[in-house]
């Protein structure tokens, strides 16, 4: 059929742009065909949750393949992680007991769970990274690969902080004392049970620096406001530290120093960020 030439024109000028880019709108696009807004991609409730899926199922595996293979050197690593109990104890004292014919069975599920966390702690806190990405800012993301390497060396170094420093000085402290009335009978089960929340522990408290770095470039704290609070954060510090330690002294200020050393480091670090990024801009 014949064209009447009546067309409406904003009819031919939509068929004209069918296929390419509107001039000026090309980055409303990226790559991957999803559409991106001032704050990154514009995703629906369905495609976060799917994204969270994913990730989740990604970190899963991870944490199955790590227990799967750590449950097959229990005995190495049990061994391993009983040296500074076994520093703590009058020498020739037997370092673990077991009570029941289950103990060790829920012992080693305890020792591969932790192991697990631990070894996979790249993975699952890469794929947590790789979940936040879409939300943020341009200029945001240049520091994702930062905040990831720092999430993880923050987490090893709170593992290691433990292991070598806390519990050590925790059960000498704890044992010694009790050598004064008793001798001590201590059970793998309560072991492996201080063991684990210490190490897991310690190594989410030193993420501290990065979790607040982050929430000053989502601008949600500022250092002014992190300093303005700094007798505020020492007493929750102190709060938190005696709830996940031990009840003992030293645990206690083993893990609230540190923990305060590192949000004055924060505040440091938020400062530095804010100097380097231009005097018209904020933060982010």
């Amino acid at each position: 059929m014949a064209s009447t030439g009546n067309e409406n024109p904003s009819i031919q000028g939509s068929t004209a742009h069918q296929g390419k880019s509107i001039p000026g709108h090309e980055s409303n696009v990226d790559p991957n065909g999803s559409m991106l807004g001032a704050g990154g991609k514009l995703m629906s409730l369905w495609g976060h949750l799917d994204e969270l899926r994913d990730r989740l199922i990604k970190s899963g595996l991870t944490l199955l393949v790590m227990f799967i293979i750590s449950l097959s050197f229990c005995t190495r690593i049990l061994n391993f992680l009983k040296h500074p109990l076994e520093s703590a104890l009058p020498a020739g004292a037997a370092a673990l007991h077991f009570t029941g014919p289950m103990d060790v069975f829920v012992v080693n599920i305890k020792v591969a769970f932790l192991m697990s966390m631990i070894f996979g702690a790249p993975i699952w806190l890469y794929q947590f990274w790789k979940f936040l990405e879409p939300a943020l800012y341009p200029k945001e993301r240049k520091f994702v690969v930062p905040f990831i390497v720092a999430t993880i060396g923050c987490f090893f170094a709170g593992v290691a902080f433990s292991y070598l420093f806390m519990i050590p000085m925790a059960l000498k402290y704890l044992i010694g004392m009790g050598l004064e009335i008793a001798a001590p009978i201590i059970t793998i089960t309560d072991y492996m049970s201080l063991v684990t929340v210490m190490i897991l522990s310690f190594g989410l408290v030193f993420e501290t620096p990065v979790i607040l770095v982050l929430l000053a470039l989502l601008d949600i704290v500022t250092a002014e406001t992190l300093a303005s609070q700094r007798r505020m954060a020492f007493i929750i510090i102190l709060v938190v530290a005696a709830i996940i330690t031990p009840p003992d002294p030293i645990s206690m200020l083993g893990m609230a120093i540190p923990c305060y050393f590192m949000y004055e480091m924060s505040i440091l670090i938020i400062r530095l960020i804010k100097v380097k990024s231009s005097p018209d801009e904020p933060l982010k």
